[in-house]
């Protein structure tokens, strides 16, 4: 089997957002990253969690996206097997599959687009962070050897429901928030502690983080709410003062006390904003 989609991964600091962005142009369900991130509730997760937010399905739902998602986290091979061949039908029917373990960061794997099979050359096409830079190709046994895989599937359903969208928005941020507030607080506890940080990793989080809260502002303020279109505009703002301290790729100071200190104060106001959202 030879098959290729016309799919462009577009970059994100958060690479799910950034592969979700091209799979739904694909499929003709276009949205920016920040309607797909508010929506889904990708937004608000802390950036160093690598599954998938809970209103994932529900989200999609709302921008009119018939979603299916797959997490096969154990080493069952006929469960990977099926899974492999189900990312073959929706090649076959022009759509891409976004996947986790596809896309290369300098962080070990993330989220990518599969575009393509060529059973000639036992390797699948792939677009994603770094792919154009590493390779394009993921040879088959790589594939097989992805842990955990994480398939989402989607095809276009139905024109989003503004008012749908919104009430989906909002039902996610109101879900999210306690996680987003505890990652803070982990934030905080590592910055109180002898742990060291490795500055570019480190800055490389606190991006996404400040990047996805200031699309998440970008939202609220398309689609006014009486709590969440103020909360998510502080939060943005701090969140990008706090981002100052530490650019990527440098990295900034991360194991400075006085540095430390400075973002704690930060995360201490963030804090307090997400409890304003309850």
């Amino acid at each position: 089997m030879q098959a290729f989609v016309d799919a462009r991964y577009e970059y994100h600091w958060t690479p799910l957002l950034g592969s979700l962005v091209g799979h739904l142009n694909r499929i003709g369900a276009a949205q920016p990253s920040y309607v797909i991130g508010a929506a889904t509730g990708i937004s608000y997760r802390p950036p160093e969690d690598a599954g998938l937010p809970d209103s994932l399905r529900g989200g999609l739902s709302a921008l009119g996206v018939a979603a299916q998602v797959i997490d096969v986290a154990g080493p069952n091979r006929v469960q990977r097997f099926l899974t492999r061949r189900r990312i073959r039908n929706e090649l076959r029917a022009d759509r891409p599959a976004t996947v986790y373990g596809v896309g290369v960061s300098a962080f070990g794997p993330t989220f990518g687009l599969i575009v393509g099979v060529d059973d000639a050359r036992r390797a699948w096409r792939r677009e994603g962070p770094m792919t154009e830079q590493v390779s394009p190709w993921l040879s088959e046994s790589e594939f097989k050897n992805v842990d955990p895989l994480i398939v989402v599937s989607a095809r276009r359903a139905a024109d989003p429901d503004p008012d749908v969208l919104r009430r989906a928005a909002a039902a996610a941020l109101a879900e999210h928030a306690p996680l987003a507030r505890a990652g803070l607080g982990r934030r905080v506890e590592v910055y109180g502690s002898d742990q060291s940080l490795d500055p570019q990793r480190h800055a490389h989080e606190v991006q996404a983080l400040a990047a996805n809260w200031g699309e998440a502002a970008a939202f609220w303020r398309e689609h006014p709410h009486p709590r969440f279109s103020a909360v998510s505009r502080e939060m943005a703002v701090t969140l990008s003062r706090y981002a100052t301290l530490f650019p990527y790729p440098m990295g900034g100071q991360p194991n400075h006390p006085g540095v430390r200190h400075t973002a704690v104060h930060m995360l201490h106001e963030a804090a307090d904003l997400l409890d304003a959202a309850h």
